[in-house]
């Protein structure tokens, strides 16, 4: 449909093939778009949408060699798709992702409720049915419930909000929200599609061997939908973390009643309140039921209101989070996804996810803006590019250098391929010909180490870095007492670094 729209415009625009796009005609097309009204009737078409339809030339173009007409030169060729469209973080039902303050709350409140709390809501929650059981056995349903509240004051627990579960109603919906806490910490850590962890069943998680080394890696095991001709799917593996094994371990014991009642086999199981089936969880509900666990843990809003989650939110918030930290791993990325390019590449060709590297280009542009404003108005940064970047960086700072500071970021972003790569303890304005750790197009991530970090001149640090270098000191610190003297020369010199940095960062005041 968007390249029927787009053949449209071609037509009135006296357009007649697709190799006359160039981007003087993408900047015409990007007009039209703007001021075309949506088919649904609400107004103009969103930055998304828009992304879509540029999403389509620059698709024509990469597949150039294919086709008998396409355009013959980068339609796009210093910005994205989604910078071209407009996709902001800003922008109003454009965001792709969950923003970090949003995700990291939520994922936060979900390990703490399975990590800290699983156990003692999957035990209340068995004692609710064997009490129960116990009061039906004599002959009263309300004996049961008497039973029931008895056996759970006695045991004295409490939910995760700090409320008593001294009831049957407590402790359902302790149990509800606790597969909820499961599915976001499996959707967050693993990046899986809604449709692969509801297929989940007992015994998902497996052992492998890794290469030769005698190590076992966890994986959890569901069914593959998308791209797979079998309706049933295909199984697969996916790479799983010592949390989302811990999930998966309290979804088995959660839903063990449910199976032994109804047959099956899946770990998302629902009793049908209108027939009394016992059933498969929905996309939809599961949707509904993320909102409500947000709700119930008192997620903080974002921008003056409450986030509307989706499940495929999760997805590309994990897929964001590896473009962020280290671009080396798309390929990785891509496979773990199951995207369809890479299966291909087992069989002898090579492919690429397209999307995937939109998102990646688009978030390491995005990254690199935002570090580079916060750099330039800086009073105190550590690191030898930090130094140089502080004794010359006054024309940028306060209120009156804010226009300067972003043209000239602008400028960077436009004219140069610089790209500002983070780590846990900064920031590396990469150049290789200074690059102590030996990366030829960014850091290598083997070689990099605080260490050799400090030493390299592309190294910035700071005030947010702090807490990094004060740990790194306490820990050495802590060692030092019982060091042999060779090891406390070691010692010494990385507890000098940390507050060498501190020093230039401030170990206690906020930056200006």
């Amino acid at each position: 449909m968007n390249l029927r729209a787009l053949i449209g415009w071609m037509a009135c625009e006296g357009y007649a093939r697709f190799a006359e796009i160039d981007p003087s005609v993408i900047e015409r097309l990007c007009v039209w778009l703007r001021n075309r009204e949506s088919s649904r009737g609400n107004g103009k078409l969103n930055s998304r949408t828009i992304a879509n339809y540029l999403l389509v030339v620059k698709d024509l173009y990469r597949q150039r060699a294919k086709l008998e007409d396409a355009p013959l030169v980068d339609p796009l060729p210093l910005e994205t798709t989604y910078e071209a469209a407009g996709v902001t973080r800003a922008g109003a039902g454009a965001i792709p992702f969950i923003p970090d303050p949003v995700a990291i709350a939520i994922l936060n409140e979900a390990l703490r409720w399975i990590e800290d709390h699983g156990d003692t809501i999957v035990r209340a929650e068995a004692l609710r049915r064997e009490a129960h059981a116990e009061g039906l056995s004599r002959g009263q349903k309300r004996l049961a419930s008497h039973y029931v509240r008895r056996a759970l004051q006695a045991a004295g627990w409490t939910c995760p909000l700090g409320g008593p579960l001294d009831g049957a109603y407590a402790v359902r919906a302790a149990a509800v929200h606790l597969v909820e806490a499961c599915y976001i910490v499996i959707a967050g850590f693993v990046g899986m599609r809604v449709s692969e962890i509801l297929s989940m069943k007992v015994g998902a998680v497996e052992y492998h061997q890794v290469g030769e080394s005698g190590v076992k890696q966890a994986y959890v095991a569901a069914r593959l939908f998308k791209t797979v001709d079998d309706p049933d799917g295909r199984l697969e593996r996916w790479v799983a973390p010592a949390p989302v094994v811990r999930a998966v371990g309290l979804l088995e014991r959660l839903s063990a009643p449910l199976r032994a009642i109804s047959g099956r086999d899946e770990l998302f199981l629902v009793k049908n309140t209108q027939y009394g089936e016992i059933v498969p969880v929905t996309h939809m509900h599961i949707g509904w039921r993320i909102n409500d666990f947000a709700r119930h843990v008192g997620l903080p809003p974002h921008e003056g209101k409450p986030w509307s989650f989706s499940t495929h939110q999760f997805r590309k918030t994990f897929a964001r989070f590896i473009a962020r930290r280290d671009r080396t791993q798309l390929l990785g990325l891509a496979e773990h996804f199951k995207h369809a390019s890479v299966a291909m590449t087992a069989r002898g060709y090579v492919g690429s996810d397209f999307d995937l590297h939109e998102l990646v280009n688009h978030e390491a542009r995005a990254e690199t803006a935002s570090a580079l404003d916060r750099l330039l108005a800086a009073k105190r940064l550590g690191g030898k590019m930090g130094e140089r970047i502080v004794a010359g960086n006054a024309r940028f700072r306060g209120r009156a250098g804010e226009q300067v500071r972003r043209d000239y970021v602008a400028f960077i972003l436009e004219e140069t391929d610089l790209r500002i790569h983070a780590c846990d303890y900064g920031w590396c304005v990469f150049q290789q010909e200074t690059s102590r750790c030996g990366g030829e197009l960014e850091p290598d991530e083997a070689g990099r180490a605080p260490a050799v970090c400090l030493a390299c001149a592309n190294m910035v640090i700071e005030t947010k870095h702090r807490g990094y270098w004060r740990d790194r000191r306490a820990r050495n610190a802590a060692l030092l007492p019982g060091a042999n003297p060779m090891t406390a020369a070691v010692l010494n010199e990385a507890i000098g670094q940390c507050e060498r940095v501190l020093a230039q960062i401030g170990d206690g005041d906020e930056q200006g």
